[in-house]
């Protein structure tokens, strides 16, 4: 995106480490909030708690500073700065920013301990609003990108390659040759028949051609894995792997659209766990001064889950206006205790359940008889706590699993009336989901599944078409699960890697 005032102060917190704390130490520093928020123990009472105070008011100048200079400087080849939404970010980031920074004094004093609550009861409603206006942001970078609309969408991903290679490329593409796309997102010309005997050179020719190309078109696609073709059936240079082919196959073999999406999805998943991880800061923060309760807490996984079941089942006849499948819960270990966020549990939980729910009356719809169960089976080991929640909806086609974990999917039009509920992964989205509308954004299950591998789990699927969708969800038992690596400088240096030419 396009430079900001403050652009020196970006770059110097883009430059700083984001600190990766473990579930333990959230545990432990909320449990001496708890002890100290009110003066207790006097001088040294105050010590802890400033202690605490002066290293979040730190911590969170650099993940709202990284947070803004990656909506300036991420990977994604779309123009994101002229979707109305995501430039509304940035500016809201930078005022963020500033009011942290610049007036907020370091939290020294009990007083300016007062003025730092305060501020961040402030930066926890903007970071609800956040969410809201990402998923706005989603849904009208979906529409430009369907549309292919050129102030947004790169010329070399609006018309087939040949119209785009540059003249002589153009006039050297004789018998054989076929057009590649370079990871600077410019056109090579190769031989599938050396392929991949040369491919070592055929790398070094796209290294150098992308080099060239940053230097005189910054704006375009950057980084890809490796060269694709953009034949229907491609030959590639490098051996495919069948989640890639998966993805190709998606795109309708358009290899440039499927690294668009590949670059997209990994600059959305590191602004959601960035965001993910601000907000559980403020919140926790928050929630011990004006609750006197800590978010990470040692919880009953089960009691959180037959919640979920609850609202989910209550969403579905509200939508419906009859009632809906029953929820089968299945525990071995029904009293099984785990290091946790519980609002997190709940909300990756209720958005399982409320899928299932969905595709399973969606499927049965005017059969008789009551449609079938969702099962919730919980499982505890030494390292996991696992759910299985099934569904007979139907399943998912193979080709279109890969298409699941795409923030472009939306399955209803936007309600303008609706306004920015609490997002999941908040701590006010468990208090408010029974109101929740059955149909989301789109973007429910690639959040969910960064939620899940936030402190060390997953979320996977796997469907059999015809038949229903089995929905996996791990958490960590280990309290020492720490965030992930988070700095700006991981995203762009793993995108400079998925550049780098491959080995023969």
């Amino acid at each position: 995106m396009s430079a900001r005032p403050g652009g020196d102060r970006l770059k110097r917190l883009a430059a700083k480490g984001v600190t990766k704390l473990s579930l333990s130490q959230y545990y432990a520093a909320g449990r001496r909030l708890l002890k100290h928020r009110n003066g207790a123990g006097g001088a040294a009472g105050f010590s802890a708690v400033r202690l605490t105070a002066a290293f979040l008011h730190r911590e969170l100048s650099v993940r709202i500073g990284q947070t803004a200079a990656g909506l300036e400087r991420g990977p994604s080849p779309y123009r994101l700065d002229k979707i109305p939404q995501f430039a509304a970010l940035a500016a809201n980031y930078a005022r963020d920013l500033s009011l942290l920074v610049d007036g907020t004094p370091e939290p020294a004093t009990p007083e300016a301990n007062e003025a730092f609550v305060a501020t961040l009861r402030t930066l926890k409603d903007e970071y609800r609003a956040n969410m809201w206006v990402l998923s706005q942001g989603l849904r009208a970078l979906s529409s430009a990108i369907d549309s292919r609309d050129p102030r947004v969408v790169p010329a070399f991903l609006l018309a087939p390659a040949q119209r785009h290679l540059p003249p002589g490329l153009a006039r050297a593409g004789g018998a054989g040759r076929t057009a590649c796309l370079a990871p600077s997102g410019n056109m090579e010309m190769a031989d599938p028949g050396r392929w991949p005997g040369a491919a070592a050179e055929a790398a070094a020719r796209v290294a150098a051609a992308a080099a060239a190309a940053a230097a005189t078109e910054p704006g375009l696609l950057q980084q890809q894995q490796q060269p694709q073709c953009w034949t229907p059936n491609p030959v590639c240079p490098v051996p495919c792997h069948s989640a890639a082919c998966r993805a190709r196959r998606l795109w309708g073999g358009d290899s440039a659209q499927q690294c668009a999406e590949t670059q997209t999805r990994r600059f959305l998943d590191w602004l959601y766990q960035m965001n993910l991880g601000t907000q559980l800061l403020i919140e926790d923060h928050v929630a011990i001064y004006d609750r006197g309760q800590n978010l990470v807490q040692i919880i009953q996984p089960l009691a959180i889950a037959s919640r979920a079941a609850h609202d989910a089942r209550a969403v579905c006849e509200r939508h419906y206006g009859a009632p809906a499948p029953a929820v089968d819960v299945v525990a071995p270990k029904p009293d099984v205790t785990t290091t946790y966020v519980p609002h997190h549990l709940y909300s990756m939980l209720f958005q399982l359940l409320k899928n299932a729910l969905r595709a399973t009356v969606e499927r049965h719809r005017g059969q008789r008889g009551a449609p079938p169960p969702i099962t919730l089976v919980m499982s505890s080991g030494d390292e996991d706590v696992t759910f299985r929640v099934s569904d007979q909806g139907g399943g998912i086609p193979l080709s279109q699993v890969d298409a699941i974990w795409s923030y472009r999917r939306t399955t209803r039009e936007p309600d303008a009336s609706e306004g920015p509920a609490a997002a999941p992964g908040s701590e006010a989205f468990m208090r408010r989901a029974g109101d929740a509308p059955l149909f989301g954004a789109g973007d429910g299950l690639p959040m969910a599944r960064q939620i899940a591998r936030y402190f060390g789990g997953d979320l996977d699927l796997v469907s059999m078409e015809g038949v229903g969708t089995d929905a996996y969800l791990h958490l960590s038992r280990s309290r020492n699960a720490a965030e992930p690596a988070l700095d700006l400088s991981t995203l762009l240096d793993a995108a400079s890697a998925a550049a780098a030419p491959q080995p023969a």
